[in-house]
């Protein structure tokens, strides 16, 4: 019976806390600046925000609570999902944002094909889940409770989503 080191950490990351989980899975990226348009259009501090506008420390609380690193297509998963999420999104701002991601961000925010079956994919469980409008929820209420239970609150079952 061979072990599966990622399935192991997962376990032991579904037991952490939330702002545990954050300290030890993100501790290893760099601060980076955002570029301007990237700002613009997925900041909740931004005027011309699209629907499921999320700060960046509560976008890496998604990342941790749908079990998602930080590859593009981890990334493209994430947005798509947060949109996906916020019943405010249409058809009219899924166009916007495809638009900037293919042709407008740079490197290496920019998505491909690939990426933008991720982005769906994450649009399609973010409409699917019970709890909606998440990148609206205050995570710091929740940054003290563990993982699995934020996961099963949520409605977030990480299995599900390798099957779409």
């Amino acid at each position: 019976m061979a072990f599966d080191l990622e399935k192991a950490f997962q376990l032991d990351i579904a037991k952490m806390n939330l702002k545990k989980a954050h300290s030890l899975v993100f501790s290893l990226q760099h601060e980076t600046k955002i570029p301007l348009i990237i700002w613009l259009l997925e900041n909740p501090n931004s005027l011309v925000a699209l629907p499921g506008k999320i700060s960046l420390l509560h976008h890496d609380y998604i990342h941790i609570l749908l079990n998602r690193g930080i590859s593009t297509q981890d990334e493209a998963f994430v947005i798509g999902f947060t949109m996906g999420n916020d019943l405010k999104t249409n058809q009219l701002h899924l166009f916007v944002y495809q638009v900037f991601a293919e042709f407008i961000y740079p490197v290496p925010y920019k998505f491909c094909k690939l990426d933008f079956i991720s982005f769906k994919l994450g649009f399609i469980y973010g409409r699917k889940i019970k709890i909606k409008q998440i990148n609206e929820i205050d995570f710091e209420a929740y940054q003290n409770e563990n993982i699995g239970f934020l996961r099963d609150y949520f409605g977030i079952d990480t299995d599900e989503y390798q099957l779409l």
